[in-house]
């Protein structure tokens, strides 16, 4: 009979686990974001110039950027990685009206490692869709010219105490008509509960690696404020107030956005907001409505903004599902 000796603190099996330490898998995670980042930046150093038109993508935010969650959230903010369900999906679709003629696509999962770390892949193509060659005829000639930016990036995320922390790397390609472009992007996102009805979050969005400044990236902060709790239809229902703002290093400066809403059981919430704007030498305010419902483990998610300076509406339809909860 073989009798095993018993285990001793100088003779631990291997594959024992000892206090909360991070799981191989993320900390190789984090090691590979962190090595790609300071190893391709030299190659590439910033998004493609065409990436500034996600911020159409904007148009449709019922909440500052900042406070937005899910696996699509994770575009505004990395921090959203980390929810409640260990892995969940999500889509979403905008487009523009004819006038504009833009049209974009986000999709994204995010995976619980553990009750601590989450992981997330995102992906979005954002496009200008019927432009078409001519030249003293207005009869098109050579076909339809391409004016397309994409991308694909990875996320990590944290939570330590109150606090979520997440850092996104993203890779760009992008073309209009024959030229095209590529470039990197690395981002940072944070989301704070400071007491129980008060949230600070804030993040980076298309920031060059070295920090220089670029057209297309973006800086948001938010505060999202619980400001009571009341019955609608004999249900409980959270009442919402926001603010945050936009700051754009090299273009318009700081865009302001305020916004209120109220969430029924997180079953049904409605969110208005106004964002102040500036663009082509103007300053406008632009009203956004969002409706988003949840039935089991799936999320729909409606909204419609009234464009960047009124130049048409930007609609959005998106859906999302707990397929782990």
């Amino acid at each position: 009979m073989n009798i095993m000796a018993p285990e001793r603190p100088s003779k631990r099996r291997l594959d024992t686990l000892t206090g909360t330490r991070q799981p191989t898998a993320v900390k190789s995670l984090w090691f590979s974001l962190g090595v790609g980042a300071v190893v391709t930046a030299p190659l590439y150093g910033q998004a493609p110039d065409l990436a500034d038109l996600w911020r159409v993508a904007a148009a449709t935010l019922g909440r500052p950027a900042a406070v937005q969650e899910g696996p699509t959230g994770v575009f505004w903010n990395p921090s959203a990685a980390i929810g409640r369900a260990r892995i969940a999906a999500g889509a979403e679709v905008l487009q523009t009206e004819d006038v504009v003629s833009l049209s974009a696509i986000l999709a994204g999962v995010t995976v619980r490692v553990s009750p601590r770390f989450a992981a997330g892949f995102l992906a979005g193509r954002v496009s200008i869709n019927e432009l078409t060659r001519t030249t003293t005829s207005p009869t098109s000639e050579a076909g339809e010219i391409l004016v397309y930016e994409q991308f694909a990036g990875a996320t990590v995320a944290t939570l330590l105490g109150p606090a979520r922390l997440g850092l996104t790397v993203r890779a760009h390609e992008s073309r209009f008509d024959f030229r095209s472009e590529s470039g990197l992007t690395v981002d940072i996102g944070g989301r704070i509960v400071l007491a129980p009805r008060l949230t600070l979050a804030g993040a980076s969005r298309f920031a060059t690696p070295d920090l220089a400044s670029h057209q297309a990236t973006d800086y948001y902060a938010a505060a999202e404020y619980q400001v009571r709790t009341a019955t609608v239809w004999g249900s409980n229902a959270l009442v919402f107030g926001r603010y945050g703002f936009a700051y754009r290093p090299a273009g318009a400066g700081f865009e302001h956005t305020v916004s209120g809403g109220i969430a029924l059981q997180d079953r049904l919430r409605v969110d208005l907001g106004w964002t102040r704007e500036q663009g082509f030498g103007t300053t406008s305010w632009r009203p956004v409505a969002a409706l988003a419902f949840r039935a089991g483990r799936y999320r729909v998610s409606l909204a419609r903004g009234s464009g960047l300076n009124g130049v048409g509406g930007v609609f959005r339809i998106g859906l999302g599902a707990d397929i782990v909860p």
